[in-house]
């Protein structure tokens, strides 16, 4: 994790001040990451944009419902039990089959498969692998409140990445429409959870263990998720 997005001492005002992780992550832009940078400087790149999506989809999505889960069952706080129910509902479809977000990326993913690179950097799913592994260390630690300081930055990291992935897709008219739902529902739905996010930080105790807690799954997370975005670029740039 490159140095600038470790928070200093002074921005994070100690571990007494659990809503800072919201502040601090909401201002460090995931479009200056250069995976995005590069893709913003050329013609649209859609074996790239394959490689983003189906490590997304072998890295977030076998895995987020179990993630949510797991922490929602080791969490005494109904309250905070209550707004990850709303993100685990949301994941599931609430309700409706036929949209189970899995599902959903899956479908993405299929409609990206005919730009699906050649070369066997650009088929990799390291990327992916390598996410599930480290996330999977902070949701499921013996801490639930490094999963909930996790699950604060996951939400507002992927508010910013699935912005950063429209603003690419609609440079474009080739991928099927019926593919892009995903994305259109958490172009939309991500901007919800990243504002529970502080929701979630406003009910982590101040002091003590359960606020360290939670600055360090922030940390892992995020530092895991801007890993993801540097081998997802290794991939699709790996012949370039």
């Amino acid at each position: 994790m490159n140095e600038q997005l470790s928070p200093s001492r002074e921005e994070r005002r100690g571990v007494d001040a659990p809503t800072s992780i919201v502040d601090f992550y909401e201002g460090i832009e995931v479009a200056d990451h250069p995976l995005f940078v590069t893709l913003a400087s050329r013609p649209v790149d859609l074996p790239a944009l394959w490689v983003l999506v189906a490590n997304m989809n072998e890295g977030i999505s076998p895995n987020f419902v179990r993630w949510l889960a797991s922490t929602i069952a080791r969490l005494e706080d109904a309250r905070l039990c209550s707004l990850l129910a709303k993100q685990l509902a949301d994941e599931l479809g609430n309700g409706d089959p036929d949209r189970i977000h899995r599902m959903l990326l899956e479908r993405f993913v299929s409609g990206l498969a005919p730009w699906r690179p050649s070369g066997p950097g650009g088929r990799s799913l390291d990327a992916g692998r390598r996410l599930a592994e480290r996330a999977s260390e902070v949701f499921e630690s013996g801490a639930p409140f490094e999963a909930i300081g996790g699950m604060i930055v996951a939400e507002i990291f992927a508010k910013k990445m699935d912005h950063c992935l429209g603003e690419q897709i609609r440079r474009q008219a080739l991928v099927p429409s019926e593919a892009l739902l995903w994305l259109e529902i958490h172009e939309v739905l991500e901007i919800d959870h990243a504002e529970d996010s502080r929701g979630l930080a406003e009910l982590v105790p101040v002091g003590g263990p359960a606020a360290a807690e939670a600055w360090q799954g922030a940390r892992a997370l995020w530092s895991a998720m801007w890993g993801f975005l540097d081998d997802v670029m290794a991939a699709a740039y790996a012949h370039a």
